[in-house]
């Protein structure tokens, strides 16, 4: 009864987000927001300069189940400058995007060994595909476990392809 609860609770959750947009930091969820908190960090040390980086939206729908992590955001250097006793979250009053710099795509998941935060500008993120795949929904081409050889099969021979 719990667990139907929580799964009801949280569809609840991702179909209204899903109607307002994830493009509004406030109204995200907590679980949501500390990820994020963790791509402005990394963004803001690597792409920031002087500026303070700021949060533009949520760029698809993001993936939390217990034992998967998938946020996928986009960033963006801003006018403001940064101010360490403010910290390097998300500033409501930095909204305005710093002329002439790129977007930037962070991605925050869990792979094998851990949570990997990777933060790129937008358009390098297709020449950053091997590191990201590590962390992707779906696996193309890819056995599903009911192709999977468990190893008590007896395996067959043939002696030509063309001869069965």
């Amino acid at each position: 009864m719990c667990a139907a609860l929580k799964l009801l609770l949280f569809s609840a959750v991702i179909l209204q987000l899903s109607a307002q947009g994830f493009n509004n930091y406030r109204s995200l969820p907590e679980d949501y927001r500390m990820h994020i908190d963790k791509a402005l960090l990394s963004a803001n040390k690597k792409f920031g300069g002087p500026r303070h980086v700021a949060f533009e939206k949520v760029l698809f729908t993001p993936s939390f189940t217990k034992d998967r992590l998938y946020v996928n955001v986009r960033l963006f250097v801003t006018t403001c400058k940064k101010d360490h006793q403010k910290g390097f979250g998300h500033r409501d009053e930095c909204v305005k995007q710093q002329p002439k710099t790129p977007w930037i795509n962070c991605l925050v998941c869990t792979r094998g060994n851990g949570e990997l935060i990777d933060c790129a500008k937008q358009a390098e993120v297709d020449s950053r595909k091997t590191i990201r795949d590590e962390c992707s929904v779906y696996h193309h081409g890819s056995g599903t476990a009911l192709s999977q050889k468990t190893g008590t099969e007896k395996e067959e021979t043939f002696g030509c392809i063309g001869c069965v």
